[in-house]
C-alpha cells in the first residue's frame, strides 16, 4: 500500500472509531493503534539507531522528524552502539548485543548476484542453482545454464562460488530452492558473513556468483538472476521485485507467543494482489525478515523510539527504500508489544 492510501485508511478507520457508541463491538486492534499513533510520545534524551547501509537514508528522514516532532529528544545514527543500548535494525538470525526486545521491522529476500563481463540479464533454474552450488556445474558456459538462457552467449568462464553470507539470506533462499526443486539447497559450507552486504551485492572476481540481499543489490545496481521454477521455461521466471516480494509477504503467517512475533512464508497460500489491483505477481519466496532490535537493559526511552520508528512506517516511509514494510496486521502486532511500559494514550 502507497503512503497516501495507508493515512487515508488510517483516517478512515480513526472516523469510523470516533463514531461508535456504548453498544457498538469493541473497537479493533488497528484502529485503537492508528488512534493513539496521533499523539507521539516523546522522552527526554538521546536514542542511538544503528541501521543497514541498504536503507542508511531513512536515518536522517527519522531524525529529523523526531526533532520536529519531540523537541527534548534525540535520534542519532551511529555505525555501533556507544553505550551498547539503543536500536539495531538487521536481518532476522544476525549476531547483535543482546535485546531485552525485538520485533519484525521490514522485509528484505535474498538474490543471486553475479559478475560476469556483458552479461546484464540471466537466468537460472532452481535445478541449475543447486548443481552449481553442489560443485557439479562448474563453468558459465555449461550446457544447463545455457537452455536456461536461450539466445544470451554466456562465457566460458569458471564459476567462483560464494565464500561466506547472510545467515537469513543462506535461509530463506534454500527453502525456497527445496520448494521448488523438492529438496533443500545446501549451503552448509557457506560461512555467516562478516563483511558488509554491500560487499556481498558486488562481488569483484570476474565469474562470481554471490548471495546478497535484495536491497543491497538494487542499492548497488548489481545484476541478479531471475528464477526458474522449470528449467528451460521462461514463463516460470520470476524476478526480486517490489511486486514479486510484496505478494510473497502476503503469503506470510505470524505468530505470537508472549513478546516474540514470529513470520513464517507458506508457499501454499495464495498470493494476493494489492490494493487497486486485481492480479498478484508471481512469488519470489526466498524472503526475510528484518528486525528491529531493542539493545541492552529495558529502556522506556528505547521502547519510546521503537515505537517513533513504527509510528513512521504508517506513512509508507520504509515503503520508499529498498525494503518492504512487514504487513499492517504485523505491524500492528509490533506496536502493541513495543507499547509495553509506556504511557500511552488512552482509547476506548
Amino acid at each position: 500500500m502507497n503512503p497516501v492510501k495507508r493515512t487515508v485508511t488510517a483516517l478512515v478507520a480513526i472516523s469510523m472509531a470516533l463514531g461508535l457508541t456504548a453498544c457498538d463491538p469493541p473497537m479493533p486492534d488497528d484502529v485503537k493503534v492508528a488512534l493513539a499513533e496521533q499523539t507521539v510520545l516523546c522522552e527526554p534524551g538521546v536514542a542511538e539507531l544503528k541501521l543497514p547501509e541498504a536503507i542508511s537514508d531513512l536515518g536522517l528522514t527519522w531524525s529529523d522528524a523526531m526533532a520536529v516532532a519531540c523537541t527534548d529528544m534525540q535520534l542519532t545514527v551511529v555505525d555501533a552502539l556507544t553505550e551498547k543500548s539503543g536500536l539495531v535494525i538487521s536481518p532476522a538470525g544476525e549476531k547483535t548485543e543482546k535485546p531485552f526486545l525485538k520485533v519484525p521491522f521490514a522485509l528484505d529476500a535474498a538474490v543471486l548476484v553475479v559478475n560476469l563481463p556483458d552479461v546484464f540479464e540471466i537466468y537460472l533454474s532452481a535445478s541449475t542453482i543447486k548443481a552449481i552450488f553442489a560443485g557439479e556445474i562448474t563453468n558459465w558456459n555449461d550446457a544447463l545454464i545455457v537452455a536456461d538462457n536461450a539466445g544470451t552467449e554466456l562465457p566460458d568462464q569458471k564459476i567462483i562460488l560464494p565464500k561466506e553470507a547472510l545467515p537469513a539470506a543462506k535461509a530463506s533462499l534454500s527453502t525456497w530452492i527445496g520448494t521448488l526443486s523438492g529438496s533443500p539447497l545446501d549451503l552448509s559450507k557457506i560461512s555467516d558473513s562478516k563483511v558488509s552486504d554491500s560487499e556481498l551485492a558486488m562481488p569483484e572476481a570476474s565469474g562470481s556468483i554471490s548471495i546478497a540481499s535484495y536491497s543491497s543489490a538494487l542499492l548497488n545496481g548489481s545484476v541478479f538472476a531471475a528464477v526458474l521454477s522449470e528449467a528451460g521455461n521462461i514463463e516460470s521466471a520470476v524476478a526480486a521485485s517490489t511486486e514479486t516480494i510484496f505478494s510473497a509477504s502476503t503469503q506470510l503467517v505470524s505468530g505470537v507467543n508472549g513478546d516474540e512475533i514470529s513470520l513464517k512464508l507458506d508457499p501454499s497460500l495464495a498470493p494476493k494482489a494489492p490494493e487497486g489491483s486485481f492480479d498478484a505477481a508471481l512469488p519470489y519466496q526466498a524472503i526475510f525478515v528484518v528486525d528491529l532490535n531493542f539493545i541492552g537493559e529495558e529502556s522506556t526511552l528505547v521502547r519510546t523510539a521503537g515505537r517513533y520508528l513504527m509510528r513512521q512506517e504508517s506513512f509508507g516511509i520504509i515503503s520508499s527504500s529498498t525494503m518492504l514494510p512487514v504487513p499492517e496486521a504485523v505491524r500492528i502486532l509490533a506496536v502493541k508489544v513495543i507499547e509495553k511500559g509506556l504511557t500511552v494514550p488512552a482509547v476506548k
